[in-house]
């Protein structure tokens, strides 16, 4: 995954002390309207509710998390079915004389639950050495499909079974605008409850106001201790070059530490002027704690217009001006906390 400082430099390429608002400039401004809590990772924030999510994603202990809507359990049994047949028929090739191998590709199918099936296979057969398996699996839950994708080290394909059976036990559907009261890890349409002692990442990025150029990503994952050396001032001096190669001007309106969420953070707020476009791109880092949960290593940016062919000058210049975006900025970011139990 791209380091959080490369991407403010591509973001930054393609386009380039708290304020008080009253409640008067607050309900004028768009971005803010009708807000409802949301669960992120074990955080929760005041999401916008006319916001749409336009990208996401998800690993818990290394696996990818992936989810469908509105599927009937018949369709998840002939899905399953099929995939098993599929991967008893395959036969795993030796890479050298990229022959196959009388062996098929599944090395275990398992079902931990009634309705959850496991496969762990490879596709190749390289002798003598020990190459890692991919391991899939699937969780049905009253019309929703998790589907779970990942790797596993041959050196514990005996002890497979007993780590998917936790894993899988502790995935629930739920409404993704419910907010759990129990500990666990939200992802898209289900939480994985309880607490962790390996990795969690989340990647949510919302659109605030569909068809216009407002952006707001946030990005966690688990804190390490080459973090606390990297802080957001760190990649300043290479953005400040970057921004002032593009077209038009640029200017900060803010840079420093902040708290969010309880953690320490830093800052960088740019208002960028080219033409008669006007946007915005503020960034967060908060390096979080290696040994709690409750900090993760945190990123949030929130991007406001941005030039595009597509758009007429007034369509592409930020939906709210300086007020307004730092108001959304430091409403949103003060209102993310770390969901009460979660942990």
């Amino acid at each position: 995954m791209l380091n959080f400082a490369k991407a403010l430099l591509f973001i930054a390429g393609v386009s380039v002390c708290s304020i008080a608002f009253s409640g008067e400039l607050m309900m004028s401004n768009l971005l803010l309207s009708k807000s409802r809590p949301w669960c992120i990772g074990r955080f929760m924030f005041d999401r916008p509710t006319a916001s749409e999510i336009s990208n996401q994603r998800y690993e818990f202990e290394g696996d990818k998390l992936q989810t469908q809507y509105n599927v009937s359990l018949s369709a998840y049994r002939a899905k399953i079915e099929d995939r098993e047949n599929e991967l008893r028929s395959k036969k795993r090739v030796y890479p050298g004389d990229g022959k196959e191998r009388n062996h098929p590709w599944l090395e275990k199918a398992f079902s931990p639950t009634n309705d959850s099936r496991v496969f762990i296979y490879r596709d190749t057969a390289a002798e003598g050495i020990d190459l890692p398996f991919d391991s899939e699996a699937h969780v049905y839950d009253n019309g929703t499909l998790f589907n779970i994708t990942g790797r596993i080290g041959s050196s514990v394909i005996d002890k497979v079974v007993s780590i998917y059976d936790k894993e899988i036990r502790r995935i629930k559907a739920r409404d993704n605008w419910t907010v759990p009261a129990e500990s666990g890890f939200c992802f898209d349409g289900g939480i994985m409850t309880g607490s962790s002692t390996t990795t969690e990442e989340v990647s949510q990025s919302f659109a605030l106001m569909p068809g216009r150029p407002a952006l707001l990503v946030i990005q966690m994952r688990d804190s390490v201790e080459q973090d606390q050396n990297e802080p957001l001032t760190k990649t300043l001096p290479a953005l400040r070059a970057q921004l002032s190669r593009q077209p038009g001007r640029y200017r900060i309106l803010r840079e420093g530490k902040r708290t969010v969420a309880g953690m320490n953070a830093e800052e960088v707020l740019f208002e960028l002027q080219d033409g008669g476009i006007t946007s915005y791109r503020f960034y967060l880092i908060a390096p979080g704690d290696p040994s709690t949960l409750a900090k993760p290593h945190t990123a949030i940016q929130l991007l406001l217009g941005a030039s595009s062919p597509d758009l007429t000058p007034e369509q592409a210049t930020s939906p709210v001006d300086e007020a307004g975006a730092l108001q959304v900025w430091d409403t949103l970011l003060n209102s993310l906390h770390l969901r009460p139990g979660a942990v």
